[in-house]
């Protein structure tokens, strides 16, 4: 049994190679169990209902609703996960019958079911009070019966959640934590305990992925930055997690969880000094901490002092008694001091304590071996081969034996993705000729498997500089990752050494036509038609740049000049019909595609854009019918279910859209084209780690589209991640080149992703590639604004200036910076100067900026009311208005405006808002309706549930604001106001400690908020 040294286990282990009569590789699999997962399945069923019948709390008779059932099939993986020979079956008949048994109860679980909101905070209370008791099982159950009520109900998943982790049900744990960030919980309330269960599952990776430590509280952050060493150090990254420790010190040094979890990585690198330093200083922190004194042990365990690390072990023991670590590396010493019988009994009892640990499975091994018991070990060297094999890929892949152990059992079964990785190691590894390298390059170009083409045509233009082949090929590889320029140059170079034929040409004005040279790429392309007319890919292509420039009569010749060289082929009428489309001659573009299909019945594209004719025309039935006919023929026609959901967004029916969306996805997952469709139905859902998720997978499959990281890097930064934003968004601009425009647009992410260094290296770079760009100069400009640097940013602009200066943004740059400098007046002077030369809402609402900002809002209306009497249809300079009015506390005039914007049918989220407010301080009763109005329409936003929260309490309905005003405190944790409004309503309802809590955390800050006279005089109150 080969083996290294690890800490918990005998130091023997380290002569040991084998046990007797077991080899390295020689661990037989266990008899299939395949026919025992439908008992596995029905006992795991059993027990779940066993379970929810072990509390006396109210169970409520009508189905169990879609969270309920979740949970059940988390337990079903949870036992899968845990069993190979269980998980292999899955795949079996029996795994497919229960599948689709399940299908109509899921079925039934989906219908809708109306939200009984004051029943539910019912519910949800009385778990509250349940889970407080330690109740568990009860504190689950009546959450379960809130869901039911109403499943959107942030609080009572939260609370699930945690009650969840803490009956050990990790599974549901998790499933419960998602569903309450997918409702929008603030992520500092689940980023530790869904962090631990990452890491209790075996899975570092996302851990790292999903949980970053940025924008959460220092204290949260702390942990995060443990949890995430933790899972560094499991991936075998020990730099990484070495940095991520020592921020997790540097937050608070006085926190002894930093230094414990760093001592296993310190051992690891063979820095035992540095190791015996944190765990002693860990120890002199906290002395009664059983982990630190399980480091202090594990230091000294791994410098062979057994006696030192007994001792710790066994005081750990002693303050924690089921410490697992501290009893196997204790069972781990007896073995090596030879007190077997005594290693016997503990790891006897820690296996049924943690039966699925393969370090006891290891050690009981051993033991066996030591008797001379082969069978035994050979039992137990089984069970470790199972647990192994269930363990995760990342983790799998930094352990050596554990590496060959399941790529052997990969192997055997299937995985053809790891076969192919294990080919592309062994050509890297033992290279061929320069022609098969070529060959092979050829393949991954065509594959969009650019980075092993470029690394193979690099390796062969070493030792054949001058080889037109390969030199087409890498321009090609560059060009499929849009790094255009380097593409033109290599093609430019293959074109002098004679390799003009049709090919090398389009390949260059493909180059060109991404470096934004639309002229000379028009012209390599129409040389390379011209020599080869019946090209039908490079017609398509020319005639697309000829309709983007206007030019509509060239695309026509090059239209019919293809039809000339294939006469009745389908795809040229079909190129002839989008053309004519294009020239708004539709009945011309029916014709074409209606003689194509004569051709050819079953040509897809030319049915597609007879579809995509109906949807410009509104005819959606006649569409719907096409594409249902498409997926008749092929139902996993990805494109019918891509314009299936195009054509459901243009009809308003966002849900189906989705749906479609999501169907072309899963068919074609590395198509950037749904891929990004995707992500944008995702994000007009609200549904922001669903979209991040859909761009991060795309990423994956097109890392060098720039369309598919803009996508990533706006996804990342809707959730927060900025680091993991600024990290797409510098290869972004790697591979942008010097295109001014792609450095414009990733330049303005990074200032949204708060890289304002990088922004202003983008905007650098842009200006390198093309001098004066009016894009790059504003932002640069923009960029030393956002950095404070005004002195810098008053050149940027008056280059700006004098570089555009029919520009108004130059003035209201200068403006801006005027005001950032609190020179009011200049900033005035500048805002008025930017209207005059160019008159629009911007200017508008920059002189109101100036008034709001000397805390002057009546100030700002004459301008906005002078600017709608000639733009009364303008809904922005509107909203701006009525927002000034119920600043200046005018209500009536506020509401007036506001319902302009209501009647007119162009009122959001936020105004339906602002008019709730402004309602509640008329004392109007329809504050409610707008509340009610405005959460319909933005669902995650905190304020809106506040709102809402309030404008029930003023109505004196406090059970039904209860639950509002929790969700919005779960969404918007650091808000005073809503603070406020909660322990208001608690005050109201009697519950006179919770209200406390509330209004003391609402005014612990110190910061003003509207009532916080009310809000002291009720702390007060409830304080007596």
């Amino acid at each position: 049994m080969c083996c290294d040294f690890v800490v918990g286990m005998p130091r023997s282990v380290m002569q040991a190679r084998h046990v007797p009569g077991r080899g390295c590789a020689e661990t037989q699999a266990g008899h299939s169990r395949v026919g025992e997962l439908p008992s596995l399945l029905l006992i795991t069923l059993m027990l779940f209902v066993h379970r929810k019948r072990r509390s006396n709390a109210e169970l409520q008779r009508p189905r169990e609703d879609l969270t309920a059932f979740l949970v059940l099939l988390a337990y079903i993986e949870d036992l899968i996960h845990l069993a190979p020979d269980t998980q292999r079956a899955m795949n079996s008949r029996y795994s497919r019958s229960i599948r689709i048994a399940a299908l109509p109860l899921l079925l039934a679980l989906a219908l809708p079911v109306q939200a009984d909101t004051v029943k539910a905070s019912r519910y949800y209370e009385d778990g509250l009070s349940r889970y407080s008791k330690q109740d568990l099982p009860g504190a689950i159950i009546q959450l379960k019966n809130a869901l039911q009520q109403d499943r959107n109900m942030l609080a009572a998943h939260l609370l699930l959640a945690k009650a969840y982790l803490a009956d050990g049900d990790v599974g549901p744990a998790e499933v419960a934590f998602r569903e309450a960030l997918k409702l929008g919980v603030n992520r500092a309330e689940v980023a530790v305990p869904l962090g631990r269960i990452y890491l209790m599952q075996g899975k570092p990776q996302v851990l790292i992925d999903a949980i970053p430590a940025d924008g959460l509280p220092a204290a949260t952050r702390l942990e995060v930055l443990v949890l995430r060493g933790k899972a560094y150090a499991a991936l075998g990254k020990s730099a990484e997690a070495t940095r991520a420790f020592a921020d997790a010190r540097a937050i608070d040094p006085a926190s002894v969880m930093p230094l414990v979890a760093e001592v296993p990585v310190l051992i690891a690198a063979g820095k035992g000094g540095e190791a015996r330093g944190m765990a002693n200083r860990a120890v002199e922190l906290a002395p009664d901490s059983a982990e630190a004194l399980n480091a202090r042990a594990s230091v000294a365990h791994a410098a062979g002092e057994l006696a030192d690390a007994l001792r710790d072990y066994e005081r750990a023991i002693a303050v924690q008694p089921d410490h697992l670590d501290a009893r196997v590396a204790r069972a781990g010493i007896l073995i090596d001091l030879g007190r077997d019988p005594e290693a016997d009994k503990d790891l006897t009892a820690l296996a049924a304590f943690a039966p699925s640990e393969p370090r006891v499975a290891y050690l009981r091994a051993l033991l066996a071996g030591r008797r001379g018991d082969s069978l035994a070990a050979a039992s137990h060297l089984e069970n470790v081969a199972r647990l192994v094999d269930a363990l995760p890929v990342e983790w799998v892949a930094g352990q050596e034996q554990l590496l060959m152990t399941g790529a052997l059992a990969h192997h055997a079964g299937r995985q053809y993705e790891k076969a192919r990785k294990y080919l592309d190691v062994l050509t890297s590894r033992y290279p061929r000729n320069m022609g098969a390298r070529k060959l092979l390059a050829a393949v991954y170009v065509d594959t969009a498997d650019y980075p092993r083409a470029i690394s193979l045509l690099e390796h062969v233009l070493r030792a054949q500089s001058d080889d037109p082949q390969a030199l087409h090929l890498l321009g090609r590889a560059y060009l499929g990752q849009q790094r255009y320029s380097k593409a033109s140059g290599l093609l430019e170079h293959a074109l002098a050494l004679g390799g003009g034929d049709a090919g090398l040409r389009a390949s260059l004005g493909f180059s060109q036509l991404g470096e934004g040279k639309s002229d000379a790429a028009a012209g390599n392309l129409q040389a390379a038609f011209d020599k080869a007319p019946g090209d039908l890919t490079l017609a398509m292509s020319l005639a697309n740049l000829y309709m983007r420039q206007g030019d509509i009569k060239m695309a026509l010749v090059v239209a019919q000049r293809l039809n000339d060289a294939l006469p009745r082929n389908p795809a040229a009428l079909n190129l002839l019909g989008v053309v004519r489309g294009a020239s708004a001659d539709l009945a011309g573009a029916r014709r074409a595609y209606a003689e194509a299909l004569q051709h050819d019945a079953g040509f897809m594209s030319a049915r597609l854009n007879l579809a995509r004719l109906d949807v410009e025309e509104g005819r959606f039935a006649e569409a719907r019918n096409a594409y249902a006919d498409m997926l008749r023929v092929n139902r996993r026609d990805a494109t019918a279910m891509y314009e299936s959901a195009l054509l459901e967004r243009r009809a308003g029916r966002l849900d189906e859209a989705l749906r479609w969306s999501e169907k072309a996805a899963a068919e074609q997952p590395g198509d950037a084209r749904i891929g990004l469709g995707l992500i944008e139905m995702r994000s007009a859902k609200g549904d922001k780690l669903g979209a991040r998720d859909a761009a991060r997978a795309l990423s994956v499959r097109q890392r060098d589209d720039l369309g598919v990281l803009e996508a990533l890097a706006r996804t990342e930064i809707d959730v927060g991640a900025l680091k993991d934003a600024q990290q797409v968004l510098k290869d972004m601009t790697r591979l942008a080149e010097y295109d001014p425009a792609a450095l414009v647009r990733v330049g303005y992410l990074q200032l949204a992703a708060s890289d304002l260094s990088g922004a202003a290296y983008s905007a650098q770079k842009a200006l390198q590639g093309r001098a004066k760009d009016g894009g790059a100069m504003i932002l640069a400009t923009e960029a030393a604004l956002a950095a404070k640097d005004f002195d810098g940013a008053e050149k940027r602009a008056a280059a700006l200036r004098a570089a555009h200066p029919s520009n108004a943004k130059g003035f209201l740059l200068t403006g801006d910076i005027a005001h950032a400098r609190k020179d009011f007046k200049a900033a005035a002077s500048a805002y008025r100067q930017a209207f005059a030369l160019a008159p629009s809402t911007e200017s508008v609402l920059r002189q109101v900026n100036v008034f709001i900002a000397q805390r002057d809002p009546k100030g700002g209306i004459p301008p906005l009311m002078q600017w709608l009497k000639t733009h009364p249809d303008d809904d922005l300079a509107r909203r701006a208005l009525a927002d000034l009015h119920a600043q200046a506390r005018d209500w009536s005039a506020a509401k007036a405006e506001y319902m302009k914007l209501v009647n007119k049918g162009v009122a959001d989220a936020g105004v339906y808002n602002n008019l709730a407010n402004v309602l509640i301080e008329l004392r109007d009763s329809a504050a409610v309706s707008m509340a009610e109005q405005s959460v319909a329409r933005g669902p995650e936003s905190g304020s809106a549930r506040d709102t809402l929260g309030w404008a029930l309490a003023s109505q004196n309905r406090f059970e039904e604001a209860l639950p509002h005003l929790r969700e919005a405190r779960l969404r918007m944790p650091d808000s005073a106001d809503i603070k406020w409004h909660l322990g208001y309503v608690l005050a109201q309802m009697g519950r006179q400690s919770e209200a406390r809590r509330e209004l003391e955390s609402a005014l612990a800050n110190g910061r003003f908020f509207d009532g916080e006279t009310e809000a002291r005089e009720l702390l007060r109150n409830v304080s007596r």
